[in-house]
């Protein structure tokens, strides 16, 4: 084979233009298919009802050790749209959801009204509350404490003042505070 003076070299310059070519081609196909949009697509979509969920905290006395334990509860948010206060202590007049805890307030025992006045929330409950409590010293006062606790888990709730059908009744004459914990 015989080689003549420049012809080796214009070859040699159009392989390398042609590289250049197709190295500029390859990259650019392999940048712009990396940004095709994936369209993510749950397994399971969220429900209107599961966006509306809200955790509120309860207290219920331990069944072993009496002392009072928190349980909290994801619940509709609606729920405590209407009145979040007689909401809550309906609830604690229910009882707990888990077996572990019992309940704090005496059978019977009704919510009759509830009202915020300033930072303080006035709870008026059945004559049952007095009638169907324990004699329990511990059990008495938690029956006080976990109806405090539980509103003041609510910022505007400060203090509660528990009354009887309306009066005030002995042991129940002075207004709970909790501290709250500073966040």
């Amino acid at each position: 084979m015989i080689y003549e003076k420049g012809k080796g070299c214009a070859m040699k310059k159009w392989l390398v233009v042609i590289l250049v070519i197709l190295t500029v081609l390859i990259c650019g196909i392999l940048l712009f298919n990396t940004n095709v949009e994936v369209e993510y697509v749950p397994e399971t979509e969220i429900a209107e009802v599961d966006m509306r969920k809200t955790m509120i905290t309860l207290y219920f006395q331990n069944v072993e050790n009496k002392e009072l334990q928190k349980e909290s509860r994801l619940i509709d948010s609606k729920d405590l749209l209407l009145d979040p206060y007689a909401e809550l202590l309906n609830m604690l007049i229910n009882g707990p959801e888990s077996d572990f805890l019992q309940k704090t307030i005496p059978d019977g025992t009704k919510l009759l009204n509830v009202e915020l006045v300033g930072d303080c929330l006035q709870v008026n409950l059945s004559k049952e509350f007095v009638e169907n409590s324990s004699n329990d010293e511990v059990e008495r006062r938690n029956y006080i404490n976990s109806i405090v606790n539980t509103v003041t888990e609510l910022n505007e709730v400060n203090a509660v003042k528990i009354l009887i059908e309306g009066e005030e009744a002995e042991g129940f004459t002075e207004n709970f505070q909790k501290e709250k914990e500073n966040n």
